[in-house]
């Protein structure tokens, strides 16, 4: 009998807060997104789109079924017959822009083609194990991207480890708004995640790392947690401070006036979304915040959510 697919929907993430720092010691909150999403479908390989990505999920199997350690745990004869039927990833996830648009494909695959997957799973297996599905696309992963959108949870790193996974939480008297900002610039993450950790070889930067960002981020990323708004609002100033201070290229030179107003009336404050450089940045701002008021109507602004 021929596999069904599942149709099941994957989300985007958003790397809340840990950019770069992580891989320094850093804690990490990744979260996931309903604004974007992909499903696995069945389409007609002579259109554009589903052709590219029939291409793209063909060279996932293939690096799969020459993997030694995981080609048996998944059903790639029936994910070679669903290719040759046309199967595509069907998302809106913009590429290149840190929402986890590949995450988002591997964590579908996972779900469609996985043989014997475990209900009660170990969390830093399953995080193992997508990174080295993920691997395929940018040589190394963490995995973090997949597991997100296959759990659809938000993950607490620490120490490069997973501490916890949980829902997050619903607000019905919401005080901050969080928000991205459409650079409408494509950019590639390996460039700027070896340019900053070239910078760290400088021991001034480092320290500067060291003693003041990782702590402004882990406590940010513990007040968002335990829902203590104004230190969260606090750290993230000194995040956006720091970041315009220290790596100012990895901020769209277009988008510098709009970062330092933030940081000038104390309404806004926005930081890099994943390696920088361009694809989203993120803001945050009170819940009742007009945005359309604050930014100049020739900024891209997506709403995200509210806590």
């Amino acid at each position: 009998m021929a596999n069904k697919i599942s149709h099941k929907i994957f989300h985007s993430k958003i790397l809340l807060f840990g950019e770069h720092i992580i891989n320094k010691g850093a804690m990490g909150l990744a979260i996931p997104l309903d604004k974007y999403h992909g499903l696995l479908k069945l389409g007609n390989l002579r259109e554009h789109d589903v052709a590219r990505s029939n291409k793209s999920i063909a060279a996932l199997a293939n690096y799969i079924i020459y993997h030694d350690r995981i080609a048996t745990l998944y059903d790639t004869n029936q994910m070679l017959e669903d290719l040759e039927k046309g199967l595509y990833f069907d998302s809106d996830i913009p590429q290149g822009y840190g929402l986890g648009s590949s995450g988002a494909l591997v964590a579908a695959l996972y779900s469609q083609y996985r043989k014997n997957k475990k209900r009660n799973y170990v969390v830093s297996e399953l995080k193992r194990e997508l990174a080295e599905l993920e691997s395929h696309f940018h040589g190394t992963s963490s995995g973090l991207d997949a597991m997100v959108c296959y759990l659809n949870k938000a993950v607490l790193l620490n120490k490069g480890e997973v501490a916890d996974t949980f829902n997050l939480p619903k607000s019905d008297n919401a005080v901050l708004k969080l928000f991205l900002i459409n650079t409408h610039l494509e950019r590639q993450t390996s460039p700027y995640v070896n340019s900053f950790l070239e910078k760290c070889k400088d021991k001034k930067f480092m320290t500067t790392i060291e003693h003041s960002l990782i702590p402004s981020n882990n406590i940010a990323i513990e007040s968002f947690l335990q829902a203590k708004y104004l230190d969260l609002m606090r750290s993230v100033k000194i995040i956006s401070q720091l970041q315009f201070d220290l790596i100012p290229e990895f901020i769209p030179k277009k988008f510098h006036a709009v970062w330092q107003e933030g940081l000038k009336q104390n309404a806004y404050h926005l930081k890099i979304c994943g390696a920088g450089g361009g694809g989203f940045i993120i803001g945050i701002t009170k819940a009742d915040t007009d945005l359309s008021v604050l930014l100049p109507g020739a900024i891209d602004v997506v709403e995200l959510m509210k806590f």
